[in-house]
């Protein structure tokens, strides 16, 4: 994730920050809506609502054997045939979401393989950041669902 995303502007959202800053924007986002909505919901009117994100590892799926083709020509070789061996089957690659479908208690966690709660980056823990995301996606969703009656 670059580190000036600001979640600012949807303008700043169209950025074309190449395959890894888009990927990574869209990993802050989701730990910050977790976050978000702990803090929102879990802290207020609903306790027992648990809203966590997770992260899967490196597992060998259709982008990591394929699509990384597209975007790394030659890098995807790499990864598709190279990396093999390091990547995680389907099942291995589930833990951290099935952890926290089932096990965790907590809220607003990032939870990451073996199926461990990590804070994740500086900017994965600003709640500022995550308020200004929410706001933008306020925005945004208002003025691309309203209606004219």
């Amino acid at each position: 994730t670059p580190s000036d995303c600001k979640f600012e502007s949807l303008d700043e959202l169209n950025q074309d920050l190449g395959p890894n800053g888009q990927y990574g924007r869209s990993k802050l986002a989701a730990i910050l809506y977790s976050r978000y909505l702990a803090n929102h919901l879990t802290k207020g009117d609903f306790p027992n609502i648990l809203v966590n994100a997770t992260h899967p590892g490196f597992v060998d799926t259709k982008m990591s054997k394929e699509d990384i083709h597209e975007p790394y020509p030659l890098g995807g070789y790499a990864m598709s045939i190279g990396m093999a061996p390091l990547k995680k089957n389907i099942m291995q690659g589930c833990v951290s979401t099935v952890f926290a479908a089932t096990k965790t208690e907590g809220s607003g966690q990032y939870i990451c393989p073996p199926a461990v709660p990590e804070s994740g980056t500086e900017l994965a823990q600003d709640a500022e950041l995550g308020e200004r995301l929410m706001k933008l996606t306020r925005e945004l969703v208002s003025e691309k669902t309203k209606s004219d009656s």
